[in-house]
């Protein structure tokens, strides 16, 4: 069975399917959701420790959640698409907010202000560290996108 004419065949384009949100808005998206569960656990839960015990289990706890928001972060810019520069740009800066919300809390710590535990300062100094990870490739794909003239990875998959 032979059709007459296929998508591919005619001039008009074959229109974009748009089931599932753009990298950049997850992105945006993760980056408020923990700096939101900074604030709650570092301000609220100040001084929170584990059982001696169980310190170890909370370490690779925290370790596993913290390489889920970076493969969040990334897999969601390679595969779904990271956008246009402009969205781009927004995301690179949301993605700043965690970073100034640990880095708040740290000097709050620091300055007497927010007693936090030795399990939560080693915390602390770790999400910091994933953080500015996160900051670093964001701003360094929107610096990338910046000097392109199309857009790279605005299809995504699919």
């Amino acid at each position: 069975m032979r059709y007459s004419q296929t998508a591919l065949d005619t001039d008009h384009p074959v229109p974009r399917r748009h089931w599932h949100p753009s990298g950049y808005k997850i992105s945006i998206a993760s980056s408020l959701l923990i700096a939101l569960a900074i604030g709650l656990f570092f301000i609220w839960g100040a001084g929170w420790e584990p059982e001696e015990s169980a310190q170890g289990n909370f370490d690779i706890a925290v370790t596993w959640i913290l390489l889920t928001y970076i493969w969040i972060q990334m897999g969601s810019l390679i595969l779904v698409g990271a956008g246009t520069k402009n969205q781009m740009w927004l995301d690179a800066l949301t993605s700043i907010v965690p970073l100034f919300v640990i880095v708040y809390v740290i000097l709050q710590h620091y300055t007497g202000f927010v007693p936090l535990s030795s399990f939560q300062v080693r915390t602390a100094w770790v999400i910091a560290y994933t953080m500015l990870l996160d900051v670093v490739i964001d701003l360094g794909v929107t610096v990338l996108l910046s000097r392109q003239v199309i857009d790279v990875g605005g299809g995504g998959v699919g």
